[in-house]
């Protein structure tokens, strides 16, 4: 006999956790199906985890994103059994997607984790903590025309009092290997401790392992305390290092020293994949959840241009050790790349005279990379990044040798030996370039000097300027370009500069009867016609938190029917499409 709450009709059990059972149910008023989850009798018998269920409904009920499973109903707080139904997922958790699809590459663990810190952000906006992030928590839709990676259980753990931390096996609630240190100590949760929790699955997503997985819960959570974890980069070479450094500071100990905020952590999440190339990532998710294999094996050749572009650019601007850095990403992915490895030859020729002149750790990174030495090399010479640390790697021997302060090397000048067959060179004077470094809000997606990309995926763009007048151009695609022309000597006067790049409005569509006029607020944006001729612009409302996302009231009228009126969320340069929910004409 089939068992009955309310209008909802229990089908079959599908899951259960420390808190509730999981039920595949039917909504007998729609008729469509639903998930149930139905809080345990042991904790359903207290009015007062009662009460807290009904508050943690209310408040995940106001959420409305791809990336969050949506709330249907709750029972109230005098219900016999409390529930919560939700829309039923057809699909896997991740982390058994993960096990039986895989993700391949450390750029598509990026894009889900990506889609994830949207999620987090508009929660947050919201003032409801996740509290319990982990990949059991996170389910991978495969339905077509519904792909998605959503959070679900938002708020879930907080049904316990403080005084019920412990579920009916004596584990604490929540997994250890990404509960936050302050919760660890007892402390309440906010924000910042879901953004630790997320880059425990960052870690995990990238390198397939868990970064404080230890052989009891003990150790872990001791592990955790500490901010014990080993460098991402050593487990998986194609982890970069841009987002070794998010990783790190995502983990912090300490929460002052984590991202201050979940759109700061997307927008970092932003840059990695920018960096590799991959600029939309949500049409990048949606392609990759279409078709796991097919997407996995058309990937390894665009990260591969990706980085050796990168790689090229950094030569140009003399980091050599950034250049090697993609370099050796690309031989990992490709171990006899043609153009990278030519580009080492080249870098041994002159390491050979570094040699010869004393620097032997420059030339051996250089030397041993030529010769195959990949990922270990430079790893072993490359330090975890500290939590907090920039995006931007720190100089290394290779690049402060190649640095025009550097330009000639000591020994050289006082007549270090020439290699045999070579005539001996005159040293020429470095170029009387000058720095001007820009930093750039949100990122610059690409920098170019004189038509040229210097740069890619980068927040802080050095531009070395070389006399006459040069013109720098900055481009990410939600904003404006910034273009400036500049010369040696503004350049020098200059030094550094911050650049926050303009907005571009939103593209918005409307679906349904082109008649209906469309408000922002109460502005006028033109007709749903209008717009599926043409996306309407929305601009990004001034005095948002974020001045490349915010919220906007949106109105729909047409005559014949009542208004609909919704908020939603736009960002600079971003595609927005809303369609009306059908309403019959009145009477």
């Amino acid at each position: 006999m089939i068992r009955r709450l309310d209008r909802y009709e229990l089908v079959e059990q599908v899951g259960s956790g420390g808190m509730a059972a999981v039920y595949l149910g039917r909504d007998t008023a729609l008729d469509r199906e639903v998930a149930v989850k139905v809080l345990h009798p042991h904790l359903a018998s207290k009015a007062e985890s009662r009460a807290r269920f009904s508050r943690e409904a209310r408040a995940v009920a106001r959420l409305s994103h791809p990336n969050i499973v949506e709330i249907y109903d709750y029972s109230g707080d005098q219900a016999r059994d409390s529930y919560l139904v939700t829309e039923f997922v057809h699909g896997r958790t991740l982390r058994v997607f993960a096990e039986e699809v895989g993700l391949g590459f450390p750029e598509v663990g990026v894009l889900v984790a990506r889609a994830l810190a949207d999620a987090l952000v508009h929660a947050h906006s919201a003032g409801v903590i996740h509290r319990d992030l982990k990949p059991e928590n996170v389910m991978v839709c495969e339905e077509r025309d519904r792909r998605a990676v959503k959070l679900a259980d938002f708020g879930i753990a907080r049904i316990l009092a403080s005084d019920e931390r412990m579920t009916m096996t004596g584990a604490l609630v929540g997994s250890p290997n990404h509960m936050a240190p302050e919760i660890v100590e007892g402390r309440e949760a906010d924000q910042r401790s879901d953004l630790f929790s997320l880059g425990t699955l960052v870690y995990w997503l990238v390198t397939g392992r868990l970064p404080f997985a230890a052989p009891n819960p003990t150790a872990t959570l001791r592990r955790v305390m500490e901010g014990d974890f080993q460098d991402p980069r050593a487990v998986e070479p194609l982890v970069s290092d841009r987002l070794a450094a998010l990783i790190a500071r995502a983990l912090a100990p300490d929460p002052a020293e984590r991202q201050a905020s979940a759109a700061e952590l997307r927008d970092e999440l932003d840059a990695v994949l920018a960096e590799a190339g991959l600029s939309r990532p949500e049409e990048e998710l949606d392609a990759f959840l279409a078709d796991p294999a097919g997407y996995k094996a058309a990937l390894r050749p665009r990260l591969v241009s990706a980085l050796v572009a990168q790689g090229e650019a950094a030569l140009r601007q003399r980091g050599t050790a950034r250049a090697l850095a993609a370099f050796n990403r690309v031989l990992a992915l490709e171990p006899e790349n043609a153009a990278v490895m030519a580009q080492l030859r080249a870098l041994a020729r002159r390491a050979r005279l570094r040699r010869a002149a004393g620097w032997a750790g420059a030339a051996a990174l250089v030397a041993a990379l030529a010769a195959g030495g990949l990922a270990a090399v430079s790893r072993q010479q490359a330090a975890p990044p500290p939590p907090g640390a920039t995006a931007t790697p720190a100089q290394t021997p290779s690049e402060t040798a190649t640095g025009p302060a550097m330009a000639t090397p000591p020994a050289a000048a006082a007549g270090s030996p020439v290699p045999p067959g070579e005539a001996p060179r005159r040293q020429r004077p470095a170029s009387p370039t000058v720095e001007l470094a820009i930093h750039v809000r949100p990122y610059a997606q690409r920098a170019l000097l004189d038509g040229v990309e210097v740069a890619r995926g980068e927040q802080r763009v050095v531009f070395a300027i070389p006399p006459g007048r040069h013109l720098v151009r900055v481009e990410h695609e939600c904003c404006a370009p910034y273009v400036r022309e500049v010369d040696a000597h503004e350049a020098a006067r200059l030094g550094e500069i911050k650049v926050p790049l303009e907005p571009r409005p939103a593209r918005l569509r409307v679906e349904g009867d082109p008649r209906t006029r469309v408000y922002a607020g109460s502005t006028l944006l033109g007709t749903a016609g209008d717009s599926q001729r043409a996306p309407l612009p929305v601009p990004v409302p001034s005095g948002s938190e974020n001045p490349y996302e915010g919220e906007v009231e949106l109105r729909l009228e047409v005559e014949g029917r009542p208004p609909y009126a919704a908020p939603i969320r736009i960002r600079a340069g971003g595609d927005v499409t809303v369609a009306p929910p059908r309403q019959e004409s009145a009477p």
